[in-house]
């Protein structure tokens, strides 16, 4: 049987059944995990804010059998609306999510990416380029699954590589939009999908909101 407690990051959610759904969780301790929201579909079901992308809660996990997890009286700490209002801002976490998912392989602890998630949801804004913020997630998920590769700094950035290296040395900072960011993300996505060997559905919509 499986029982633990943890801070959760949702990820991904689909549907499962006729009144369940299925959330992908980024866990501090436990890494990455699937959780069964039950009766999430019904008008007044208390957890529905749980079976919400990019929500932050902390709960008891477990499993009496079967691949699933059930949460036990879930507490939210962050609701993933503020995420989802904002075309941008919705796809930038929307890459940085499914990066995360396809780059976690084990069930080992992941605790500076969980760190690095909550970092990236915080800064998360309309007005601070969203690209950007995206970027340099991406660049911290990509070094911390062993993916180093050190991009050429300007302070004043010109390209797509420039951006990066900038992203890389500044990090979190709030910037205004540019197409620089849009650039730059579309290229550290391509590179995450040569290393990883998997492609991002969520890149396609880069562009439609630049």
């Amino acid at each position: 049987m499986v029982d633990f407690s943890d801070k959760c990051i949702v990820l991904k959610v689909s549907d499962y059944r006729d009144n369940d759904k299925l959330a992908k969780v980024l866990t501090a301790a436990n890494g990455l995990v699937t959780v069964l929201l039950r009766g999430v579909k019904k008008a007044k079901a208390k957890l529905k804010p749980f079976a919400q992308e990019f929500s932050v809660f902390d709960t008891r996990l477990t499993a009496n059998h079967g691949m699933f997890l059930t949460p036990i009286e879930p507490m939210l700490i962050q609701d993933g609306f503020s995420l989802c209002t904002d075309l941008k801002v919705f796809t930038a976490a929307s890459v940085a999510s499914e990066a995360t998912v396809l780059s976690i392989c084990d069930d080992e602890p992941h605790t500076g990416l969980f760190v690095e998630m909550l970092r990236l949801f915080s800064v998360l804004q309309p007005d601070a380029d969203p690209y950007y913020q995206a970027s340099v997630y991406l660049l911290s998920l990509m070094e911390l699954s062993g993916f180093y590769k050190e991009y050429k700094y300007s302070g004043d950035p010109q390209s797509p590589i420039q951006m990066l290296g900038y992203a890389q040395k500044t990090g979190y900072v709030k910037r205004p939009d540019s197409d620089m960011s849009r650039r730059a993300l579309k290229y550290i996505c391509s590179e995450f999908e040569r290393y990883f060997e998997t492609g991002l559905k969520s890149i396609d919509s880069i562009d439609l909101y630049n």
